[in-house]
């Protein structure tokens, strides 16, 4: 009897040791400028959870909802044009023989009255903000709709090329 309450114990405690920690860690956004009329590339404090994944925490950040405080019951929206626009990015274990990265776009809209092309270069420039060193030059794949397939294989074939220690594009910060 004793052995069964032990194991019993054993088995419900089991689920929360091997539950994700949360932390605090960095990364860039682009940002609706609002009444600048321009993006805005801005580095951000994010609350994430499972922070010991084994993944670059910064880089699925990228695309998290930034609504910011405000003292307005109106303004509330999410002003991360890279969330807003339906851009995630991902990675997998860094510590991979080969990572990979990934960009999915397959609901991409263009929000904020932005040209589509400007928010896609200001979110690359984000992610080339944050990679660590073992994906300098590693090569991002896509998933987009057919619509936006041509224009957006363009501009990730050139970001594809690019040197990750120059600005790939030149936003306001």
């Amino acid at each position: 009897m004793r052995s069964l309450i032990t194991t019993i114990t054993v088995l419900c405690m089991s689920p929360s040791a091997f539950a994700g920690e949360s932390s605090l860690t960095s990364t860039f956004q682009p940002l609706d400028g609002l009444g600048a009329g321009r993006i805005i590339i801005v580095g951000v404090t994010c609350h994430y959870w499972d922070s010991h994944s084994g993944q670059p925490t910064a880089i699925g950040l990228i695309s998290a909802k930034n609504v910011p405080p405000t003292n307005s019951d109106k303004a509330t929206q999410d002003i991360n044009l890279a969330s807003a626009s339906h851009i995630y990015f991902g990675c997998d274990d860094i510590e991979a023989e080969a990572p990979t990265m990934v960009m999915t776009a397959d609901r991409f809209i263009a929000a904020g009255g932005y040209p589509q092309e400007e928010i896609l270069r200001a979110s690359l420039e984000c992610l080339r903000r944050v990679l660590p060193p073992k994906l300098l030059k590693v090569d991002l794949t896509f998933t987009s709709s057919p619509e936006n397939r041509e224009w957006m294989t363009k501009i990730v074939a050139e970001y594809n090329n690019s040197d990750r220690k120059k600005i790939f594009y030149e936003g306001e910060e």
